[in-house]
């Protein structure tokens, strides 16, 4: 009786979380892969602990936080749980991962900065890593220091951008010009001399320290100078 009760009030957390956001889970209705919105709703009642609904009431919780903040539907609020879908792939993990809740608000600043700033230069951005789980960042020899373990970070890619070039130009340029005081970091993964590499034309935004990298995760490869 009492999991019955339980998968009846998670459901209702969905709906309800859906309802505040139905675009995030209607973005592709269409798309089956394991990091797609179907995937993911099927990953939140798949809860592990005797509560099938406690993915479903934590989904709810972190998108009233959002909303409170005034953050909510700058990205599709799912795709924030999202695990990097190589290192789940790689790792053997699931491709979500619901951040520690005392982490929830550390990933605020960086939403402000894809609005008031990213965005207006972009366009539509969708997220392929938030959160990273130590024992992830264990696996793929992550950074020990990486703002993801912190929820501080996220991986990204512009969806109406096809010229990676000119995308990695105005990333550069924006960067530029909000300055050190926007403590704005940014993971420029383009290589201009090798135009297979990247392809997806990810990039990486946090708000922890002005500073820029590229496709080696390393100063050297910064590719801003080459495309001033």
């Amino acid at each position: 009786m009492r999991r019955t009760v339980a998968l009846i009030l998670g459901f209702f957390c969905l709906a309800t979380a859906s309802l505040a956001d139905v675009s995030d889970v209607e973005r592709a209705p269409n798309d089956t892969g394991p990091s797609s919105a179907g995937a993911f709703n099927r990953w939140l009642f798949s809860s592990p602990t005797d509560d099938p609904g406690l993915r479903a009431k934590e989904y709810a919780a972190f998108q009233a936080v959002l909303q409170k903040e005034g953050v909510a539907g700058i990205v599709p609020t799912w795709q924030l749980w999202r695990v990097d879908a190589h290192y789940a792939a790689r790792c053997g993990t699931d491709f979500f991962a619901t951040p520690p809740k005392e982490r929830w608000r550390d990933i605020i600043p960086a939403l402000r900065l894809l609005r008031d700033e990213v965005i207006p230069v972009t366009g539509p951005l969708d997220v392929v890593s938030g959160w990273r789980s130590p024992a992830i960042n264990a696996c793929v020899n992550g950074a020990s220091r990486s703002q993801h373990l912190e929820f501080k970070a996220l991986d990204l890619v512009a969806t109406n951008r096809r010229d990676r070039r000119k995308l990695y130009a105005d990333l550069c340029a924006l960067q530029s010009a909000t300055g050190r005081k926007s403590g704005m970091g940014l993971g420029a993964y383009f290589d201009p001399s090798d135009l297979s590499r990247n392809t997806e034309g990810r990039f990486h935004i946090d708000v922890s320290g002005y500073r820029t990298w590229g496709f080696d995760y390393t100063s050297k490869t910064n590719p801003c100078p080459k495309l001033s």
